[in-house]
C-alpha cells in the first residue's frame, strides 16, 4: 500500500506493480475497504506529515482512526482467548488486565465486555475489525442491546444490530444511541417498560471527584423521586433569597442541598430522629488529615480529605474549627501512618482506625474503594491453631484494607500478596506469575516532594554502541 497526495501533486515515482495506491488528498470515504491493519499503519508511518495538503491531513487522521479501530479489535481477540481459558472469567480476567495495563478495574471490565459482546454479535465484530466503527460506537450498540435486548428474540436483536452497524458510519455516538433505542422499542412494544423496571434497580448515589477541592454528587433516581428532591431543594433555596442573599439560584440550591446532609452528620441522626449506624465501631463523620503546623498557620501544605484526596490548607482549617481532633503519628519520610498491633483476632477500633488511615483505599493495585468501606484482611491468613502468646498475627503489619471483591479473590487463591513494611509497597502476584505493585498513599505529602528537582544530565555517549 502506497500513498499520494493529489492536493499537492502526485507523489514522485510510480507505484510498484500490484501495490494499492491511496490518494490521501481525495479519499472518497472511510473506512478504506479491504484494508489490512499492518499495511495501513506502515503506509501512514511513511508519510511526511509536514508536506501534506490540508485535505490529506484530514483524511490521514481518518485513516489513522481506521487503523486504531482495527488494532483494538485485534486486541479483543486476545482478550476473548484469555476469557475462554479462565473459569468465572468476568470475576478474574479484569483484575489481571487492570494490573498489567496499570488501569482501573472499570476500564479493564470495559475491555473485557467489549471483546465478549462483539463475539456474540458477529456483524458488529466484523465492522469493528474492518475499522468501520470505533470502540465508542461498539459500546453504544452493546450497551443498548444488553439493556433492552433481553425482551427480543435473537432474530430481532440481530436485525437491530445490523441496522445499527449500517447507520454507525453516518451518526455520532449520541445520535446512534437514540437510533438504537428507537429501533429496540419499535421491535418490541414491551421493551420500554421492562427497561424501566431494570433501571429502577440500578438507582444509587455516586461521588465524582473534581479539581480545586470540588466534587459532584450524582443521584441516579426514578424521575418522580428526582423531581421531588429538586422541588424541595428549590424551595429551600428560594427561602434563603428572602434574606436578601446575593448568591445565585444555583449557588443557593447547592448550599441548601449540602445543609441537609451536614446537619444529619452534626446531629448523628436522621431527620426523623433515628440514630446513624456506626461503622467499624466509629461514628459516621468526615475525616481530614492535616499537619499541626498547617492548622497553626505556619505553612500552607495541602491536607487530605478522606474519599476525596488533597485539599488546600484553608479548607482544612475551616473544617477543623468545629471538629473533633485525633493525633496521628506518621513517618516523616513517607507520610505513612505508623502504630502498634493487637492480640485479638478481630482488630479493635484503634487498630482498625490505624489500618484504614494508613491504607487510604483498598490495597489492590488500582482499586479506589475508600478503606473505611473495605474489610480488614490478614495478609498472611490467620492461623487459629497457633499457640497463644506466640507472634501476634492481628497486627498493623499483617493487616490491610480490601474491598469485598478483592478480598474474596485473594481468599480463593487467585492472588498472592506480600508486603514490605519499610517501603509500604504491597506486591500482588496473579496465577500467571505476573506481579504488580501497589505503592503506599501518603496521608500527608512531605513538603520536599512538592519541590521540583532538576534531573541530572544524561551521560554523554562515547563512541559507537554499545556504550
Amino acid at each position: 500500500m502506497v500513498w499520494l497526495d493529489s492536493g499537492r501533486g502526485a507523489r514522485p515515482g510510480a507505484a510498484p506493480a500490484g501495490e494499492r495506491v491511496v490518494d490521501l488528498g481525495a479519499v472518497d470515504e472511510f473506512p478504506l475497504p479491504g484494508a489490512d491493519a499492518a499495511a495501513l499503519v506502515a503506509m501512514l508511518s511513511s508519510v511526511p506529515v509536514s508536506e501534506l495538503s490540508g485535505a490529506a491531513l484530514v483524511n490521514g487522521v481518518a485513516a489513522w482512526q481506521q487503523a486504531l479501530n482495527m488494532v483494538q479489535a485485534a486486541q479483543a481477540v486476545w482478550v476473548r482467548e484469555l476469557e475462554a481459558r479462565t473459569p468465572d472469567a468476568l470475576r478474574h480476567v479484569p483484575d489481571e488486565l487492570a494490573c498489567v495495563l496499570v488501569s482501573t478495574r472499570r476500564h479493564a471490565e470495559n475491555l473485557f465486555m467489549r471483546a465478549w459482546g462483539t463475539a456474540q454479535h458477529p456483524a458488529l465484530g466484523d465492522a469493528w475489525a474492518s475499522g468501520a466503527v470505533d470502540a465508542r460506537k461498539v459500546d453504544v450498540i452493546l450497551d443498548e442491546i444488553h439493556r433492552s435486548g433481553t425482551a427480543l428474540s435473537a432474530h430481532e436483536v440481530g436485525a437491530v444490530v445490523s441496522d445499527a452497524v449500517d447507520r454507525a458510519t453516518e451518526m455520532t455516538g449520541p445520535q446512534l444511541t437514540r437510533h438504537v433505542r428507537a429501533a429496540l422499542i419499535a421491535a418490541g412494544p414491551t421493551v420500554a417498560e421492562k427497561r424501566r423496571v431494570v433501571e429502577r434497580e440500578r438507582r444509587g448515589v455516586f461521588l465524582e471527584l473534581a479539581p480545586d477541592a470540588m466534587a459532584r454528587l450524582i443521584a441516579y433516581l426514578p424521575a418522580a423521586d428526582a423531581t421531588a428532591a429538586f422541588t424541595a431543594i428549590d424551595a429551600l433555596a428560594g427561602h434563603a433569597a428572602l434574606d436578601g442573599d446575593g448568591r445565585s439560584i444555583d449557588q443557593r440550591r447547592a448550599d441548601a442541598f449540602s445543609d441537609v446532609f451536614t446537619s444529619i452528620l452534626d446531629r448523628q441522626a436522621t431527620p426523623d430522629g433515628t440514630a446513624l449506624p456506626t461503622r467499624h465501631g466509629q461514628r459516621v463523620a468526615l475525616h481530614v488529615t492535616v499537619a499541626a503546623t498547617t492548622l497553626a498557620g505556619l505553612n500552607d501544605h495541602p491536607a487530605a480529605l478522606e474519599s476525596y484526596g488533597p485539599i488546600p490548607a484553608q479548607v482544612a482549617r475551616e473544617l477543623a474549627q468545629d471538629a473533633t481532633w485525633r493525633r496521628v503519628l506518621t513517618d516523616p519520610a513517607t507520610g505513612q501512618v505508623r502504630s502498634v498491633g493487637s492480640q485479638s483476632y478481630r482488630p479493635g477500633a484503634d487498630l482498625t482506625r490505624t489500618v484504614q488511615a494508613r491504607d487510604v483505599t483498598c490495597t489492590f493495585p488500582g482499586c479506589r474503594q475508600p478503606a473505611t468501606r473495605c474489610e480488614i484482611d490478614h495478609r498472611i491468613p490467620y492461623d487459629h491453631t497457633r499457640i497463644p502468646g506466640g507472634h501476634d498475627q492481628t497486627c498493623e503489619a499483617n493487616l490491610h484494607s480490601l474491598c469485598k471483591h478483592h478480598h474474596q479473590a485473594k481468599t480463593e487463591g487467585w492472588w498472592k500478596v506480600t508486603y514490605d513494611r519499610d517501603t509500604g509497597v504491597s506486591r500482588w502476584t496473579d496465577r500467571h506469575g505476573i506481579t504488580s505493585a501497589r505503592h503506599p498513599v501518603p496521608v500527608l505529602v512531605p513538603p520536599e516532594a512538592l519541590e521540583h528537582r532538576r534531573r541530572s544530565a544524561p551521560r554523554a555517549d562515547s563512541g559507537d554502541p554499545p556504550f
